[in-house]
């Protein structure tokens, strides 16, 4: 299941529209963890694009 997919998921959980059972709280939890995730890929993202100025500059 991708990220998306998954995200997909949670928002129908939160919008009422899952079935057979609705849990709004499971959704809130899944988006909360992928905009975790997502924040810390940026981060990782950041410290590579750092890390690679850094090290052409000791090159």
């Amino acid at each position: 299941m991708t990220l998306k997919q998954l995200q997909d998921w949670a928002q129908s959980q939160i919008d009422n529209t899952a079935q057979p059972e609705i849990r709004p709280d499971i959704g809130i939890s899944v988006l909360q963890l992928i905009e975790e995730l997502e924040e810390l890929q940026s981060r990782v993202q950041e410290l590579e694009v750092q890390h690679n100025l850094n090290s052409s500059i000791h090159s």
